[in-house]
This record gives C-alpha cells, sequence and structure tokens, in this order.
C-alpha cells in the first residue's frame, strides 16, 4: 500500500529547493512511522543509529528552511514596503503568511519530525536498556 503524503499532497510546492526538502522528508517519515518490532538488543541499537543520522540531518535541513524563511521574509517586505505600509496590520499579516506558506509548512514539518524522532530515539534507548536487563538476569528468551 503506497502511503500518501497529506502535507505536500495537500498544496503544491513552487521552490524547488523546499520540493527536494520534503522528497527527502518522506523518506525519513516513512522510517518514523515504521513500528519497531525488533526484539534483539542489536537490531534495536541498528535502528537507534539510523535515528542519529535522520536526525542529524533533519537538525540541518530545519535550519535551511528557517533560513530561506526569513530570507523570503526580508526579500516580500523590502519589495512590498509601500503595499504593506497601506494595509491595516492584520491584513499585511495575513499577506505576509500567504506569501510565505510553503516556508512555514516546510519548517514546522521538519520540526516536527526532528521531534518525533527524537522521542522515538528516546524509547529505542528503554527498549534496549530493559532488554539487556532482562537478559542479565536470565528473563530474556
Amino acid at each position: 500500500m503506497e502511503q500518501q503524503n497529506i502535507v505536500t499532497d495537500a498544496f503544491e510546492v513552487s521552490n524547488p529547493y523546499l520540493k527536494k526538502m520534503h522528497a527527502e522528508a518522506d523518506t525519513m517519515q516513512a522510517f518514523l512511522v515504521e513500528p519497531a518490532r525488533l526484539q534483539d538488543p542489536t537490531s534495536l541499537t541498528v535502528r537507534l543509529k539510523d535515528m542519529d543520522v535522520y536526525m542529524a540531518r533533519l537538525s540541518e535541513m530545519i535550519s535551511r528552511a528557517k533560513a530561506m524563511k526569513e530570507r523570503a521574509l526580508n526579500l516580500y517586505l523590502t519589495e512590498n514596503e509601500a503595499k504593506l505600509a497601506k494595509l491595516t496590520a492584520t491584513a499585511s499579516n495575513r499577506l505576509i503568511n500567504t506569501h510565505l506558506y510553503e516556508y512555514v509548512v516546510t519548517y514546522n514539518r521538519l520540526d516536527t519530525m526532528y521531534h518525533t524522532a527524537e522521542h522515538l530515539s528516546r524509547d529505542l534507548v528503554t527498549q534496549i536498556s530493559y532488554i539487556k536487563q532482562q537478559m542479565a538476569t536470565g528473563l530474556y528468551d
């Protein structure tokens, strides 16, 4: 069964670099949602190492997405200063948010994925510790 990505299916990403980020994020997300049904500490440790690699890559992607969002905001403000000055604060904020939508969605998606990976990583460490403890006491099959 092919997994749909509701984030990128909901809107079209026009920035080619953001498209690459979403494609890479799709791969990472597939790994994150895959249940860890491993029972031996070695397999869990391998998955934990993979999770660490994804977390490092997500950190880099988050910083780039944030920088791109800030650059796009500064450019938009510079180019549209006169138009924005004529609008109310609420209207100008809505216009800006509409313009930056794909940057904000990308940043938020990556940030959420990082925190999910962090949570799953802590869970794996707990599972590994528990299994090792069970093995040490002879209760593990």
